[in-house]
């Protein structure tokens, strides 16, 4: 937006039109009354030219030196209201009000100064046309014109110094928008690399410690344990291959649907535990954003993990629930002893500890705890859409 710049602050270039209306009006005003002044004495035109001669001026310097600028218009309204007692006619005082109207439609004084300047030159005016033998109606009437075209100024400066400050609430406000974009760039900038770091820390970490151990059992000439170990290994490094798949497809927004990953998860850990799980949908199905279909997915893979660890061969159920404003995804496997023992992090999660954390940046909640029949423990985790 191209804009204009003044003593005060900066106006937008849409305020110009305006400005060059009350110039012309003003103008046109100030040389009509000039064209039909029946006025005989040379000393009062020389004070009306002084009038004129500030005004231009005002306008030659408002732009680049304001103060200068306001002095040669209060010049130009003083003068004419200094001489209206000796002027023949009503071209002193129509020039004083139109120069005020001027006056009080500028944005840049102040409205102490304002009302200092108009409320000195109506009094002038007053004082030097009752001097000059004006009756009380003539005085009532040059009051009514000044105030008239004072006032009509004032709400062009009202007008104004309005538009004035919705361009600053405009400018506040895409700043402020222009912020928050970047805070929330910042923050999925954070996840993914906290995502991306979790990833890679814990895969490589659990690989180094089983190839480790398969290392060991192979010196000691136990081929089947390091077999056992290499295996491990293996689904180890699938798992954080699609752990980094998912964390990269979240960078990009290019997610797969939530039910096809959780059905792609499902059947890979029924292969790999030997397990039955069902997976069950309800509700309608819609697109979620990134964040929370990577958190959702987390949570499946670590209930499943503790599933597998906690209760090896168990049937386990996966149920998916899209409601009007959240996802619940609900995980229950049977508890083939007394106490569900939460004894730290599986080899392929991050702890209930760690779900917990970050379902709650994505606005989720955890549950989890024995059902009410006390036979099978339940994980439930909700997000918010």
């Amino acid at each position: 937006m191209v804009r204009a710049t003044d003593g005060r602050g900066v106006f937008p270039a849409s305020y110009a039109p305006a400005s060059l209306v009350m110039q012309i009006v003003g103008l046109g005003l100030l040389i009509g009354t000039l064209a039909t002044a029946r006025e005989g004495s040379v000393a009062v035109w020389a004070v009306y030219a002084a009038s004129f001669a500030c005004w231009f001026v005002f306008h030659f310097l408002v732009e680049n030196r304001p103060r200068a600028a306001g002095i040669a218009l209060v010049l130009s309204a003083a003068l004419p209201a200094a001489t209206a007692g000796w002027a023949h006619d009503s071209t002193a005082v129509i020039m004083v009000s139109v120069v005020l109207g001027r006056f009080t439609a500028w944005h840049r004084p102040r409205t102490a100064a304002l009302w200092m300047v108009v409320g000195g030159c109506l009094l002038l005016t007053l004082l030097t046309s009752a001097a000059g033998g004006a009756g009380l109606g003539d005085l009532a009437g040059y009051t009514v014109m000044l105030l008239l075209l004072t006032l009509l100024g004032l709400n062009q400066r009202q007008y104004q110094l309005r538009a004035h400050q919705a361009e600053q609430l405009l400018d506040q406000a895409n700043l402020m928008q222009q912020e928050q974009a970047q805070v929330a760039v910042l923050g999925e900038r954070a996840r993914i690399a906290r995502e991306i770091h979790d990833v890679l820390a814990h895969s490589l970490g659990a690989l180094t410690v089983q190839l480790k151990a398969a290392d060991s059992l192979l010196d000691n000439g136990d081929i089947d344990g390091a077999r056992a170990r290499v295996q491990r290994s293996n689904r180890l490094a699938d798992d954080g291959l699609a752990e980094a798949a998912a964390a990269v497809a979240a960078l990009r927004d290019d997610v797969i649907p939530l039910p096809d990953m959780l059905a792609d998860l499902v059947e890979h850990f029924g292969r790999d535990h030997h397990t039955e799980v069902r997976l069950t949908t309800s509700g309608t199905v819609r697109p979620l954003p990134s964040g929370p279909v990577v958190a959702l997915v987390r949570a499946a893979r670590e209930a499943l993990t503790n599933a597998a660890k906690h209760a090896p061969g168990g049937a386990v159920t996966v149920a998916l629930d899209y409601g009007t404003d959240q996802v619940r995804l609900e995980v229950c496997n049977d508890i083939p002893r007394p106490k569900f023992v939460d004894d730290g992090p599986p080899v392929s999660g991050y702890g209930l500890t760690g779900m917990r954390e970050r379902l709650a940046l994505v606005g989720g909640t955890l549950e989890t705890g024995p059902d009410d029949t006390q036979r099978s423990w339940r994980l439930a985790v909700e997000v918010a859409t």
